[in-house]
This record gives C-alpha cells, structure tokens and sequence, in this order.
C-alpha cells in the first residue's frame, strides 16, 4: 500500500469520535453506528482511489460530517420528496404516472384513517369479497360480466395466463412481443406464467392463416397485446381482431387482449388522440381484457381484468390471485376514481383529463401569470420566454401522438441549459423541466395552478443562484 495513503487511514476518526462530533439526531444509536461505519468505509475507498486526501484527523471530519448530516436529514425526512412536472409529460413514469387530486386524497384519509369494509358484508353481517367493492364499476364501464384487480397490469397479463394456459400454449404475433419500462418483456412474463409462447407471422405481418396454423390441442389461449409504447408502420398486416376472435372461438380457445393503457372512454371525445376503449375491446368478443388503472383511467398503481365470468372466476380462484391482490388504499382509489366515470358529465373530473385537455390558450394565460409574478431582479439574470410546445401523454399512451402544450423557455448568459436543470432540481421542491436542442424548458402541460408560486419561487431562486455563481 502506498505510504500516504497508510497515513491518511491514520487519521480517519473512530465511529465513536464522529458521533460525539455531530449534532443532536433523533436517530437510535445503533441506527446512527451503521451509517457512520458506511460513510467511513466509503471515505476510505475514496482515499484508496485517490478521489479523496485527507492531512488531519479534523480534515477528515470535515469531510465525513456534512455527508452524515445530509444522509441523516434525508433519512429522516423520507427519499420521498414532492415535485413539480414541468416535463409537460401527463402520465410520467418516473413520477408515478397519473396524478391524484385533493378530492382523492381527501376521501382515501377519510377512508384509510380509520377501518373500512374492505371485506366485511355490511347487510350480512359476514365476511365479504374485496374485489366486489369495484366489480359493479368495472361491469358497468366496460360491459363485461366480471371483474379482478391486482396490482400492476403485468401482474394481470401474467395472473390470466397462468389461470388460463398454465402448462399450454399461447399463441401471440411476433410484432406485439413488446418490452415496456425497465427491461421487462411480454415474453419474460409468459414464460413465469406456466405458458409456453408460440410465436406467430413476422414483425411486420402476421396473417390469420398463421394463427390458424398454429392452433392445436395443446393451445390454451391466444394473447393480442396492444403496442401501447410505439407503432409498426409501412410495410405491415395483420388481421382484424374479430376475424382472430371468430378463428379462437371456433376451436374453443379463448382470447386474451393486453391493452396496457387502455381507456374507460374514448380520448377522442375529449378532443384527444385516439387510444383503445376498454368497453370497445369487450364488445368486439375478447374474453379477458387488461389495463393499467394508473394510466388513462386516472387511478393510483393497479391491474384491472375484466371479462367473461367463467373466466374471472378462474382467475380469483387461482392462489396468485392472493399473492398479487390489491390492499385498502388502492382499492379505496380506484373505487373513488371510477366513480367519477358515471356521473354526467363531459369528463371525469380528475387531475389526468384536465391536464392532458388543457389547450393552449390556457396555459399561455397561466404562463403569463408566472412571468407576471416573478421578481423584478429576475429577468437580470435569467430569459424567461414563453414558447408553444408539443409533448405526449406519457407511460406508453397516444405514443406516437403530439399534444400541443406551452413551455418557458429559461436561458442565462454563460449559463449551460445541464446546470440549469440541475439549480431546478435542487429547489424545494425539484421542479423538472426538460432539455431539448442545448434549451432548458419547462412545460406547463401538467403544472397545476396550485404549482405556480413553486414555478415562480424557484425562478426567482436559481435567477439569485445564477446571479451569485453558485453552483
């Protein structure tokens, strides 16, 4: 070992002298033992490195102590932190896709605060079936004779294949083999689900004779997965879904539809690009539908299956059914969310449809507040310009659909657009915009109106930042 960094490893403090250092923490000491020993051992691969030097013990605590405040302070105030969406995408992902509104929240602490009649008869007086609490809804929304709901919509598709074809073959057309977030493939799905996947026609073109080729005594179902996340175009065939349908139902094998972000109504009558219906896909035969109730339908993370009843009575009685079932508060959200379906409206009035209708005239207006409402010393140091847009819904949606939408566009002298995003992500809370063409922007397509002092606060904050060169 090199011999200063030997003598840089003298000098690092014992776990017990950095505690005594620090300030007074709510944290259990052998909570507050682990973390020092942790940042300690990475002090010292960073010497090791070479990444990191250290002449003193008191050097060395005045490396490894705003590191243990600032692990401490995050710990104690949770990694979860509220941000503003100036993506302009709706339905993100990596925000945790669709949005909840104060109504929501409100009914799910009136509902979750206490106890509930998660699976209690109110009329019996015995227990009860939690999947009941939204079956009416779904029957009703979609037209389908039944209904179960676990908690991601890969859950479902894998729940239905194992209750339908476990041990058999389903059948599916090589251009619908899709891979949604996180590396995650409809083929490595079907394969945990007990069935084996047989691949039919090309990428580009599958043929009803191909599914018909491939129907024997060991087909246990055929699956049509909706390229939610992108579009196969040119030089492309395949067959229409009821002509699959009609060929399946004539040998007996039932059909399987994924629509993954599927519809309660049709976007189109909202002015907005066309996406799958749910209640379309039911009437056209498919025998068990499934979608995400955090996408389009505007619920919180869940897996909705809807379809023939002697189906669904297979999949609630499937052990998994257990495994992946949904607790209080996502039923509770998904209750309240669908009951905003069948009132008479033009909409459902949930966050999700009043961001991705919201034209352009709305947010110029509401971008005009913000720049009205920023610090006369803030257009000193930063350009805020108001720009329209195009963004998408997010989470697989319309993908290939532009929404028009509204933007400001932040630039500083001698400022790069990558620090930019980086002083609007330290705000508090983080506003995240996007980078497009070396241009900072952020869309106002999902800012709601309560967001805008945040906008406005963290404007006039990082103009201070970039006026006082802080990094």
């Amino acid at each position: 070992m090199n011999e200063s960094i030997s003598n840089q490893f003298q000098y690092l403090p014992s776990v017990q002298q950095i505690i005594e250092t620090l300030s007074d923490h709510p944290v259990k000491p052998a909570v507050m033992t682990e973390i020092v020993r942790q940042e300690l051992e990475i002090l010292r691969r960073e010497i090791a490195d070479g990444k990191q030097s250290v002449a003193s013990k008191d050097d060395a605590l005045a490396l490894i102590r705003p590191r243990l405040n600032s692990r401490i302070r995050m710990l104690l105030e949770t990694p979860l932190k509220r941000v503003v969406n100036a993506t302009g995408i709706v339905l993100h992902t990596g925000f945790g896709r669709a949005p909840l509104g104060e109504h929501a929240l409100q009914y799910l602490l009136n509902m979750t605060s206490g106890y509930l009649n998660l699976e209690f008869d109110l009329n019996s007086g015995k227990r009860g079936e939690r999947l009941d609490l939204t079956d009416e809804y779904l029957c009703l929304l979609t037209g389908s004779e039944s209904s179960a709901v676990v908690n991601n919509n890969a859950a479902a598709v894998m729940l239905v294949l194992n209750s339908l074809a476990n041990r058999k073959e389903v059948i599916v057309s090589r251009g619908e083999l899709i891979e949604i977030g996180g590396s995650f493939r409809l083929p490595d799905v079907m394969k945990k689900s007990g069935a084996k996947m047989v691949e039919v026609g090309t990428t580009n073109r599958t043929h009803l004779k191909d599914y018909e080729n491939a129907m024997t005594s060991r087909t246990g179902a055929v699956l049509i997965a909706h390229t939610s996340n992108y579009r196969v175009m040119g030089f492309t065939q395949k067959p229409a879904e009821t002509d699959i349908i009609d060929l399946a139902h004539s040998r007996g094998i039932p059909v399987i539809m994924d629509l993954g972000s599927g519809a309660l109504l049709s976007p189109e009558s909202l002015g907005l690009p066309r996406e799958p219906v749910v209640s379309e896909a039911v009437s056209r035969g498919f025998d068990v539908v499934t979608f995400s109730g955090d996408k389009l339908p505007g619920a919180g993370q869940a897996g909705l299956i809807v379809g023939r009843k002697e189906f669904i009575r297979k999949i609630r009685k499937n052990p998994l059914m257990r495994v992946l079932r949904c607790d209080k508060i996502t039923l509770s959200l998904l209750a309240f969310t669908l009951s905003k379906y069948i009132t008479n409206s033009e909409m459902p009035d949930l966050p999700t449809f009043h961001f991705l209708t919201a034209d352009r005239k709305q947010l110029r207006s509401k971008a005009g507040e913000i720049i009205d409402k920023l610090e006369q010393k803030t257009g000193k140091s930063l350009n805020v310009e108001i720009r329209d847009t195009e963004t998408e819904a997010g989470s697989g949606s319309m993908p290939t659909e532009r929404i028009p939408s509204v933007a400001l566009r932040v630039s500083a002298a001698g400022v790069s657009e990558e620090r930019l995003a980086r002083l609007f992500r330290q705000q508090d809370p983080p506003v995240i915009g996007y980078l497009k063409d070396r241009q900072f922007y952020l869309d106002l397509k999902a800012v709601s109106d309560k967001e805008i002092p945040f906008v406005v606060n963290a404007l006039n904050r990082v103009a201070k930042d970039v006026q006082t060169g802080q990094k």
